[in-house]
């Protein structure tokens, strides 16, 4: 939507007679884009409406008005009394029911229809061995514990735990878990470096034995391996396919409700086996899994694409609509309504600040794409335009 003061702008202009033919041109075309701006301005531009909210807001009393003012923009205050007199009744014409429209076209607008969605943000919950739950992003600034030993730090959104390998045979095991709308970073016991989406589970030793480094991933996560050519690194996925490496640098997307289980190789080597197949992958390769035929298919990618989450960025190169909305139903927390499979399968291309609230993400996506999107307290409503 345009800037909501511009639009009350235009229309208040347009009461007084003072539309100019591009105003008028460019008032029409926000009122035809969707059904919600035609009720908005017919709502808004109630005469009956703006006499009500223009006579309140005449019973300020305006000197005081003009002392506040001139607090604030000193330069004014040695301007020939007409001046003010001028810009006071100025203010009385067009200031008063401008007032007054945008007020009403917030009011029924975006009361009704707009719907603030915040992006995600640093959070997660701990899951210790000994059962005790710790939500991470109350826990600034402060040691993890297990009884009087000292487990990790939990520092500017970053969990790093105490370098070193265990002594015992028995390894014990904690569970990170970023929930819809968190993500979070972590340096495990080998210095190896993780960057947790949202909605992800990761399950691993609060110390690595001498053996083998392995951990168990539900949803999506970037790992930076710390080299340790004794002890392979593995990274075992629910649906049974597993990542093995020694020290590199790769991502790895293991959602439940996608299609394929993807491994994007950035820097080294990895091997990515299932039920008994396996590919081994250069930098730049991706190997997909498919779940319905099991199927695992090599393909050269651009990695930052898949790895540009854990930076902050959304980045869609010719991705189906399907995929981009289910990453902003994890990112914001809202439910996707569609029942157009054809626009699902639309591809859309584009880079933006995931931190940025929907609205933004929402405005590239009817921009690069013949769809019109609503948004409630119940979600995101896709139609075609």
């Amino acid at each position: 939507m345009k800037n909501i003061f511009h639009i009350a702008e235009l229309i208040t202009k347009q009461k007084v007679g003072q539309l100019t033919n591009e105003e008028e041109m460019l008032l029409a075309d926000w009122i035809s884009e969707k059904k919600s701006n035609q009720e908005a301005y017919h709502q808004a531009s109630d005469s009956q409406q703006i006499r009500k909210k223009h006579d309140l807001y005449a019973k300020v009393d305006r000197k005081k008005s003009w002392s506040k003012i001139t607090d604030q923009v000193p330069e004014l205050v040695n301007r020939p009394i007409v001046y003010i007199r001028t810009a006071l009744k100025w203010a009385a014409v067009i200031l008063l029911p401008l007032f007054a429209t945008t007020y009403l076209l917030n009011e029924v607008y975006w009361s009704s229809n707009q719907v603030i969605v915040e992006a995600g943000s640093a959070k997660a919950s701990l899951k210790l061995s000994n059962g005790k739950t710790i939500y991470l992003e109350d826990f600034q600034g402060k040691e993890i514990k297990s009884g009087k030993e000292k487990l990790a730090t939990n520092l500017n959104h970053n969990l790093i735990y105490q370098q070193g390998e265990t002594r015992g045979e028995v390894l014990e095991y904690n569970t990170i878990v970023t929930p819809v709308k968190g993500e979070y970073a972590m340096v495990l016991s080998d210095g190896t470096k993780v960057w947790l989406n949202a909605q992800t589970e990761l399950e691993y030793p609060v110390k690595f034995g001498k053996g083998k480094r392995e951990v168990t991933l539900k949803g999506e996560a970037y790992f930076e391996v710390s080299k340790d050519a004794a002890r392979p690194f593995t990274v075992h996925m629910n649906d049974g396919s597993d990542v093995e490496v020694l020290g590199t640098s790769f991502n790895v997307m293991a959602y439940d409700d996608e299609a394929e289980v993807q491994t994007t190789l950035v820097e080294g080597k990895v091997k990515f086996a299932y039920g008994g197949n396996q590919v081994l992958l250069a930098p730049g390769e991706q190997a997909g899994l498919d779940r319905n035929s099991n199927q695992i298919r090599v393909r050269e990618v651009k990695t930052y694409e898949y790895s540009a989450w854990k930076d902050g960025k959304f980045v869609f190169n010719r991705e189906p609509l399907g995929s981009v909305f289910r990453k902003m139903s994890r990112w914001y927390g809202v439910e996707i309504n569609c029942k157009d499979d054809a626009l699902l399968n639309r591809r859309i291309s584009g880079v933006l600040n995931k931190y940025e609230d929907i609205d933004k993400l929402i405005s590239l996506i009817e921009e690069v794409s013949p769809v019109e999107i609503s948004l409630n307290q119940k979600g995101l409503f896709v139609s075609g335009k």
